[in-house]
């Protein structure tokens, strides 16, 4: 009966007893960050995964993805030329198989951004070579404004 008493008393006392508080033990409440939307100001299409679009393009080209260039190619040039002239042309006549170099400047002209490319070896030679893009939807498109072999320089 003692034993049973002092278990009670025990357990009343453990049960009211407020624990004492460490002041290095406090608990803290973390509160979950909102979403941040970062302006990026020096942001630039023409740069895909640090390489320039014309070295993106250039990839596409070497690979034989004749599709994939079709699909970064503007609309103002299929509406202009057809879809299956284009196609044609970067199958059998375009040519872009040489060192383009970094690009030197990029500059705008409106709704164009124009990528050039000072340091260009074509044949041997020293060439400036200037490729025009557009942003249509949110994706850089290449330009044509003839079906030539030398439509960039």
């Amino acid at each position: 009966m003692k034993k049973s008493i002092i278990i009670l008393l025990t357990s009343i006392a453990l049960f009211y007893c407020k624990p004492i508080e460490d002041k290095h033990q406090q608990a803290t409440t973390i509160k979950q960050p909102k979403e941040v939307v970062i302006d990026k100001p020096y942001s630039s299409p023409a740069l895909i995964y640090s390489n320039s679009a014309g070295i993106f393009f250039q990839t596409l080209y070497r690979n034989n993805f004749f599709d994939l260039m079709m699909s970064f190619t503007s609309d103002r040039t299929i509406k202009q030329f057809g879809r299956g002239k284009i196609l044609n042309y970067y199958k059998h006549n375009f040519k872009f198989d040489y060192n383009l170099g970094k690009p030197s400047n990029i500059y705008n002209e409106g709704d164009t951004i124009n990528l050039s490319y000072t340091h260009a070896c074509i044949y041997g030679t020293r060439r400036k070579v200037v490729i025009p893009f557009c942003l249509e939807n949110d994706s850089i498109k290449i330009i044509l404004y003839s079906l030539t072999r030398n439509s960039f320089e």
